[in-house]
């Protein structure tokens, strides 16, 4: 899994999806409570980051790189050299 990819499932529209996906949409603590799934995931990446980012966020911080805007065939677009390691 690439960094970037990791990167973007913590960001506001990702983080409910994945985890209500896998764990469904609550988790029953140890102590027969029901907590939402999403509350969990946001807490985790409030923890992490200190906010949770939109996609607007990680838009901005994206560093442009002369290969993001060619198009064309799948052939033609860089390797995994050219473009970083990632």
């Amino acid at each position: 899994m690439s960094r970037t990819y990791a990167r973007l499932r913590l960001m506001a529209g990702a983080v409910h999806i994945m985890l209500e996906t896998i764990f469904g949409p609550t988790i029953t603590l140890s102590t027969r409570k029901v907590i939402p799934t999403r509350w969990v995931g946001e807490q985790h990446v409030r923890e992490d980051l200190g906010f949770i980012p939109s996609f607007a966020d990680w838009m901005r911080a994206i560093r442009p790189m002369p290969w993001m805007g060619r198009g064309g065939r799948l052939e033609d677009r860089p390797s995994p050299e050219d473009r970083g390691g990632e």
